[in-house]
């Protein structure tokens, strides 16, 4: 498993991602609105899709949606102010992205700001829901898989690779009859530094609905019922 900085592949779920980024961004998220996904500090922030770099071509929508009423009237109210203070949030932009925005909006001034996550937040940390692939296999448990999202995100950002997912886990606990209210640890697989956990378990005979919780190096977990 090699890791590199946050890339577009991280962001493959659009409604997730805008979720994500207003969350890390502290974003004060607008419900219903056609033109905005929020606002933060007094500016109207709109997220670009984030599986690409953003380009001119991205902003027609959000120029067809514009409140131009209310900018003539702030700008008959205030000429000297910006009739509106707008951010945009992306991955990577063509260079002349604010540039042109305002060219093109000319009869109306405005304060464009472009936030740029891979290169202005680069450092930002998105916290995202682990996953896991654990399967039965015949009469075994196995986990295939496991990607605790945030604790790779830190790893990607430091840099280091991980040939295992079983170096990214704390411990591995197992019930094999969960009643679905109380978890009740029949296998407790904590290794010591120099190991790993297993990660293939044989299944007991009586063996019902299966949970497993699998904790991290960040001690986050993750429940999965098999």
């Amino acid at each position: 498993m090699i890791l590199t900085k946050p890339n577009y592949d991280f962001f493959r779920n659009p409604v997730e991602a805008r979720d994500l980024i207003i969350q890390a961004l502290e974003i004060q998220p607008f419900e219903q609105s056609n033109v905005w996904d929020g606002e933060k500090d007094g500016r109207m922030v709109k997220i670009m899709p984030v599986n690409r770099i953003a380009t001119k071509a991205d902003l027609e929508e959000l120029k067809a949606n514009l409140p131009y009423k209310t900018y003539e009237k702030r700008k008959e109210e205030n000429p000297s102010q910006p009739v509106e203070k707008i951010t945009i949030v992306c991955m990577g932009h063509e260079p002349d992205l604010a540039a042109s925005f305002q060219k093109e909006l000319s009869d109306y001034k405005l304060d464009i700001e472009i936030v740029d996550i891979l290169r202005d937040k680069s450092e930002l940390e998105l916290k995202r829901e682990a996953e896991a692939e654990v399967v039965r296999e015949g009469g075994k448990l196995v986990i295939r898989a496991f990607y605790p999202m945030n604790l790779l995100q830190k790893l990607s950002l430091q840099k280091e690779y991980v040939e295992d997912w079983r170096q990214l886990v704390e411990s591995i606990m197992i019930d094999w009859n969960y009643d679905g209210v109380v978890m009740q640890p029949a296998v407790t697989d904590i290794p010591d530094k120099k190991s790993l956990v297993l990660g293939v378990y044989d299944i007991p005979d009586d063996a019902g609905t299966i949970k497993v919780k699998i904790t991290d190096l960040l001690s986050e977990s993750l429940e999965v019922e098999v």
